[in-house]
């Protein structure tokens, strides 16, 4: 990619993979391994994202759905765009708090941040997301790790944005066809991983897919041109 005023992120080299999805799942995290022809390698239930890293030390990309990168105050811009790119399901993209917001120890002094620095209070359930997004950012200097969205990967894959929801019966079968297509057939028996709720395994699959088209260079982003983080890396979101 070209430098746009020094807002380009170097990919990570593409050694053939694997590849890793990960996704937030009830406390924990599930990740769905794939290799370079996107094929089904392995899932996996891990305790903390440190743990992901080094169950999967070879990894050459990680594609992780949780925000990496906080703004100082207001929307980033990278939710912003992802919003606009999704049109009616643009609720399913988490409008990322400020750092000051999400580092509050108490819910009452993060509504009062919150409001402070955006203008507008914050929700209970994004409050509670707070230890995924802290946890991440502990990453952010790993140049394996980058953000994703899985609704914007099925978007990419289906050549629309999915209208049917990732819970329901229809939106689970249409988003695993989709992944099949690519060539990401995910199997009966997942292990341990077979406990995990649906939606949370086809996100993962599909931050997998995602990390496997940014190693191999054909991975999409909003915004084009991203914004920077309070320590100078662009913040954008891929897929």
């Amino acid at each position: 990619m070209d430098d746009l005023n020094g807002t380009e992120r170097a990919l990570p080299p593409d050694g053939g993979g694997p590849y890793v999805g990960v996704d937030g799942t009830r406390g924990r995290w599930v990740a769905i391994a794939i290799d370079r022809e996107g094929t089904f390698q392995s899932a996996a239930v891990c305790d903390s994202l440190a743990h992901v890293l080094a169950a999967h030390g070879g990894a050459d990309a990680f594609g992780i759905d949780v925000p990496l990168g906080m703004p100082e105050s207001g929307p980033r811009a990278a939710d912003a765009a992802a919003r606009v790119a999704l049109g009616s399901r643009r609720a399913t993209i988490f409008m990322t708090p400020p750092r000051a917001v999400l580092e509050a120890p108490t819910y009452a002094e993060a509504r009062a941040r919150a409001t402070e620095l955006t203008g507008k209070s914050i929700s209970a359930q994004s409050y509670a997301l707070r230890h995924n997004v802290l946890e991440a950012d502990g990453l952010r200097a790993d140049p394996r790790v980058f953000e994703v969205h899985p609704e914007l990967a099925f978007g990419a894959m289906a050549g629309r944005v999915l209208l049917t929801g990732k819970r329901s019966w229809n939106g689970a079968s249409e988003r695993r066809d989709l992944l099949a297509a690519e060539g990401l057939e995910l199997p009966s028996d997942l292990g341990e991983g077979g406990a995990v709720p649906v939606d949370d395994v086809l996100d993962a699959a599909a931050a997998a897919w995602s990390a496997r088209r940014i190693a191999t260079g054909e991975a999409g982003r909003v915004p084009e041109a991203p914004e920077l983080d309070e320590h100078g890396r662009p913040v954008a979101i891929w897929y």
